[in-house]
């Protein structure tokens, strides 16, 4: 899992004191966009890194120059904060991933580099930086010779929550939903174990939050967006730790409640997570 920070956006963050409130990236402006592979020879279509689903990827064949990239084309230029992928397999061909966007019209310019990181797993990666105009953006990925595979790709805005969590919450370090077997003999010894992981589950309550922010057009829309079921990525204390999951609902629907002291309301969410380590 990673989170890389612009240092314009990490000193904004700081000033603001809002460095490790939670992030929710959810909304992927580029359902409407064009994926395409502008690099490389694709193998599965990159129309398929839009669907959210993480069992079908874009799969391409790397260049002459050992590099791919999924591309995204916008049909105007769209400003933009954040980049994620999750369910790829750059760390297993020891490629390096970079975040890009195009500083001219229509792609006639100078790409340039969000931010870049050379994973050591294939867990979730996010660039988060100062908002960017542009109407092409890709995920490149460089110094590779097997095929790259990328099941989500997520381009947009990120919501950040008004509060930190301080208490009740269980990061997954490691997957947390693991399936045993074990084998014993008759005569009552350990002969091992079948194991099986199957991601992870986490629970978090988010509490003294202003009610003009749990009423305002983001955090409805994304409150609809978890109900249905819809997958996002979330990041509980961004700067602190670089725990960023691919997830969706797994309990009960988020239903604000007034909570006080005052008018200030709390929600819950019981999220199942996409944790490939």
């Amino acid at each position: 899992m990673t989170i890389l920070i612009d240092p314009t956006k990490a000193a904004t963050l700081a000033t603001a004191g809002t460095s490790n409130n939670p992030l929710v990236f959810w909304e992927n402006d580029a359902t409407a966009a064009t994926y395409s592979t502008s690099v490389g020879t694709e193998v599965e279509i990159a129309a398929l890194a839009a669907t959210g689903t993480t069992y079908d990827a874009w799969i391409a064949t790397p260049s002459g120059g050992n590099e791919a990239a999924l591309q995204v084309v916008f049909s105007s230029a769209q400003s933009l904060d954040a980049i994620a992928i999750a369910a790829h397999n750059i760390a297993d061909i020891g490629g390096t991933v970079r975040f890009e966007y195009n500083d001219g019209v229509a792609g006639a310019g100078t790409w340039q580099t969000a931010d870049l990181e050379t994973p050591t797993d294939n867990q979730s990666i996010m660039a988060y930086f100062d908002a960017v105009s542009s109407d092409y953006w890709r995920v490149r990925v460089t110094g590779v010779t097997d095929d790259v595979e990328i099941a989500v790709a997520f381009f947009g805005t990120v919501m950040q929550l008004p509060q930190r969590i301080y208490q009740g919450y269980m990061p997954p370090i490691t997957p947390t939903n693991v399936i045993l077997q074990s084998n014993v003999s008759q005569g009552g010894n350990a002969l091992g174990a079948l194991v099986a992981r199957r991601g992870s589950s986490l629970s978090a309550e988010v509490t003294y939050i202003e009610p003009a922010f749990i009423r305002g057009t983001d955090f409805v829309g994304f409150m609809r967006h978890h109900n249905d079921g819809k997958q996002f990525f979330w990041a509980w204390r961004p700067t602190k730790y670089d725990d960023l999951f691919y997830a969706w609902r797994e309990a009960e629907t988020i239903k604000p409640t007034n909570t006080g002291p005052k008018d200030l309301m709390s929600f819950s969410m019981g999220l199942r997570c996409y944790d490939d380590a």
